[in-house]
Formats: C-alpha cells, structure tokens, sequence
C-alpha cells in the first residue's frame, strides 16, 4: 500500500506541510497527488526516500514498501552523464529547481527516459527541509520525436543532394524552405531565383495560369530564359511546379486547422545544353548557308558573265546584218557568222549551266532571330578582327512573310561587308551596329560601320555585277556580294539603298513590307 505523505509514521518529526484547516481539504490533497499522472516522490536531505505515489510505482515497477527508505539513485543508470548529476546536486542544494532529462532504470531492469523536475521544499523559516521529484516516462515521445529528426534530416539530405534547385513557396510566393542547389543558384542572380523564374512563367503561361496551379497538383515543366545582368549573360532553366496545402500553425487554429496552399517550385539549369545545341544549330547554319552563297555567287556570276558576253555578240550580230543588207560577197561574213553561233551556243551552255536553288517556302520570318544567327555565325571573324557589334533591336518587331534561307544570306552579306570595309581599310574605328525597327508597316533592319564608306560616284553601281569597293588582290567573288543582296531583297518586294552612318562609315539600309500573303510578293523565284 503507498504511503501518505500525511501519515505522521512515514515522514516522521522531520517532515511537515504546515498547517491544515480541515480533515476534508487534507484528503482531497492526498487523493490529487496520489492520482495524479506523473510519478512523485519526496526525499530527504540525502535522497532517502521518504514517500512515492501511485504513479510513481506505475512507471518504475517499485511499491512503496520496496522503495521507501532506499535512496534515489536506485533508479540511476550509468549512461546518464556524471556530470548531469552532479549539475543537478548544485542547483537543487542551491535552493533552485532544476528540470532535464535521465535515464532511469525500472525495477525490471529496464531503462526509460525520464523528463524529470526536482524542486526543495523549505519550512517556515525558509530552510531547505526536503526535495521533491516529479518525473514522467517520455521514452515513445523521444522516440517519435527522434524519427521525426532523422526524417527532417534524411529529407534534408535528400534535398541538397539533388542536382536541381528546389524552393517550397508559401501564398504569398515567398520561400519558406530551399535546398543547397538553390541556395547556389541564389548566389548567381540579382534578385530572388524563384521570383524571377516566376515572372517569366507568367509572361508564358499568364497569371491566372499561375494561380490555377496553385490549387493543383502538378504542372508540366517550362523553359525559360534568363538575363543574368551581372554576368552579362542569357542562361536557361526547365521549370515544374506542383502545389500542395500546409496546415497553418496559428495557435488559433488548433481545433480547426486551416490549410495554406504552397507552391514548390523544381529548377534545373540546361545552358550548358541549350548552348551546345544553339552552336550545332549555328554551325549547320554556317555549313548551309556557306553553300547558299556558293550557289548564289555562281548564279550571280554567270548571269553576269552572260550578260556581259551578250552585249558583244549583239553588236556582232548587228554589223552582220547591215552587211549583208550591202553585200553578200564580202569574204569575211561567213567567219562572223560562225562566231555568231558559235557565240550563241556558248551563251545557251552557260545557261544551261547555272545552278538550280532549292525551292523554299514563303513562311513567317523573325527577322531579330535571323540578326542573331548572321551574328553568331561572325564571332570569329569579329573576334579575330577586334571588330565590336552591337545589336539594337525592337523586341516587338512582326513577323514578315519572307524566305529565312535567303533572306539570311543577304543579311550575312551586308555584316561580311561591313566587316571587310572595317578590315580592308584598316580603320581605327572599328564598331558595327545592327538596328531594327518598324517605320510605317515596313521592318526596317540597317547595318552602320566605322569603315570608310562608299564614295558617290558608286552609290548608284554598287549594286550592279563585278561592282566592288574592295582591293583589287582581295579574294572571293569582287562585286557578287550586294548583287545577291539586290535580287533577295527584290523578291521580297524590299528596298536597299546605302546612306552615311553616323559611326562615319556606310549605313545599309533595308525596308521589308510586313505583308501577310505569299501573293503579295512579286518577282518570287
């Protein structure tokens, strides 16, 4: 039977709770702390047991009769710290309670952990007389609480070592948890990752989209792009968002939990791909479009040189028939007349000889995009020549209903161009800078160098076959380059004329109809 902490025979002389009013207010105190859920007991100066309750018996296997008298540290175990100890000694000897956690050992010989208060209890002259010990068996909860931890750090864990960058968002877009990933990614942009990647999901998708997926579970992935202003540099994410509810932690809201949807937010980086494409992309480009040129220099060429060698046979042609309408006895008419022949075979071989283009189709063309392309595919060139190129486009330009193929070679013409002015002149001003914009319904793209420009007198011939500003001993096909430029442009129904730059060179101005038909073309080849 457990003893009472009012039972004059248990506590003896020494122990005494003071006075008490009534019979009745004493047994209600003796039924609370025997009922009472926690294990209790009550010791002298030395840890001498000197009273348990019901619970203590309950959580240590020991009776009253069997642990009254004996001292505390029976239910000491050794892997609890000396130190421990001897810290709570000094603080409960110094008058103050003391509360942590031991581990105490049943009388079963079993160890539970105990979350344990030790407070003194003084008499009236505020003597320290007694201690007493309230403890309760926290060894589930620890346990529960310990795989909680092990699963926050094994999520945790999980969470840095993926090779994307992971952000949770609340409500309010703001990140609430992120992993290392991100953390890297954070490190390299200007502003908050999740924030600017966000922002460019609602340029793409809108912002009701967005807010749809904030109440559903899952969103495909999305690429976007990204100006990173203090690398100078464009880099590329593929983005998936999914969207989960989190019960809020108001106190509050305890009884009727209310649920917050957040947003977790998966990036991960493709540049490095995307670049190693964009430079296939681009050398396909140089490859293809290098043969474009090829064939349009020989078509240029020969049709000049037929051109050319039309004009004499004509003149032959001519003289013959004025001597015949003379005479007929003239001995050297015969020879003229096989030259004739011979003459107009040689023109129909030639055009029998020129090249075929392949077919393309009229489609939507980005003109910006074809300014990027031509410029990538110059890198070297520039890079090699210390030529600077700036680009100034409207990001707003339309489409034009064009050939990309060929209207990319004309474009790379005119930046080959600027560049070898820039080169061949040897000028100490060395810039280019490719602008568009729309005037009037019409793209307007014009090429500015710091070369020499294009003296007056060849403004109007610039254009025409064999017609070059180039030196003499420069390589390639002198003069073909604008022809090709002419005749893409005029199957576009464009305009090009040259004008002078402010840079101090030549401007290449080209005007493009923004028409939205193939019919509106004329002299389509």
């Amino acid at each position: 039977m457990t003893k009472s902490i009012l039972e004059p025979p248990t506590l003896g002389s020494q122990f005494e709770l003071g006075q008490i009013d009534s019979s009745a207010s004493l047994q209600q105190m003796v039924q609370i702390v025997e009922q009472a859920p926690m294990a209790i007991s009550i010791t002298d100066l030395q840890a001498k047991i000197i009273y348990v309750n019901e619970g203590f018996s309950r959580i240590t296997g020991y009776q009253s009769d069997e642990i009254i008298g004996c001292n505390h540290s029976v239910l000491s175990y050794r892997t609890t710290p000396s130190q421990i100890y001897q810290a709570l000694w000094h603080t409960i000897t110094e008058g103050n309670c003391w509360q942590g956690r031991l581990i105490n050992r049943r009388k079963s010989g079993e160890r539970y952990l105990a979350d344990v208060t030790i407070s003194p209890i003084r008499d009236d002259a505020g003597n320290i007389t007694h201690f007493m010990g309230m403890h309760r068996d926290v060894t589930e909860s620890h346990a529960i609480s310990t795989r909680l931890n092990n699963q926050n750090t094994v999520v945790e864990a999980v969470l840095n070592a993926a090779p994307v960058a992971i952000a949770l968002l609340d409500d309010e877009n703001k990140v609430v948890l992120d992993n290392l990933a991100y953390k890297a990614l954070a490190a390299d942009f200007d502003n908050e990752p999740a924030y600017e990647v966000l922002t460019r999901l609602k340029q793409h998708l809108g912002t009701d989209a967005i807010r749809k997926l904030m109440t559903a579970n899952y969103a495909e992935g999305h690429s976007v792009s990204v100006d990173m202003k203090r690398q100078q540099d464009q880099r590329w994410f593929s983005c998936r968002l999914s969207a989960i509810a989190v019960n809020d932690s108001d106190v509050d809201d305890y009884f009727q939990p209310k649920a917050r949807q957040h947003l977790i937010l998966a990036i991960s980086e493709y540049t490095r791909e995307k670049r190693h494409i964009e430079q296939q992309r681009i050398s396909e480009l140089q490859r293809s479009t290098a043969e474009s040129e090829m064939l349009h220099a020989m078509q240029e060429t020969l049709h000049a040189a037929i051109h050319q060698m039309q004009g004499p046979i004509n003149m032959i042609e001519a003289a013959v028939n004025m001597m015949c309408q003379t005479t007929k006895q003239c001995p050297g008419i015969d020879a003229m007349e096989e030259a004739l022949r011979t003459g107009a075979n040689s023109v129909e071989e030639l055009k029998n000889a020129l090249p075929e283009r392949p077919q393309e189709a009229f489609q939507p063309v980005n003109v910006n995009q074809l300014i990027h392309d031509i410029s990538a595919m110059a890198t070297e060139r520039l890079l090699g020549r210390s030529i600077p190129l700036q680009l100034s486009l409207t990001a707003t330009l339309p489409s034009i209903n064009g050939q990309p193929s060929r209207l990319r070679v004309a474009l790379k013409q005119l930046l080959d161009n600027a560049i070898d002015a820039i080169d061949f002149a040897k000028s100490a001003e060395r810039q280019i800078l490719i602008s568009t914009f729309v005037d009037h319904d019409e793209v307007v793209v014009t090429f500015d160098d710091s070369g020499p420009g294009v003296d007056k007198s060849r403004k109007l011939r610039i254009f025409q076959p064999f017609v070059s500003t180039k030196p003499a001993t420069s390589g390639g096909c002198r003069g073909i380059g604008l022809s090709i430029v002419q005749q893409v442009i005029n199957e576009h129904s464009g305009t090009v004329d040259i004008h002078s730059a402010e840079l101090g060179g030549c401007r290449v101005r080209v005007v493009l109809p923004n028409r939205h038909s193939e019919s509106s073309f004329g002299g389509r080849l």
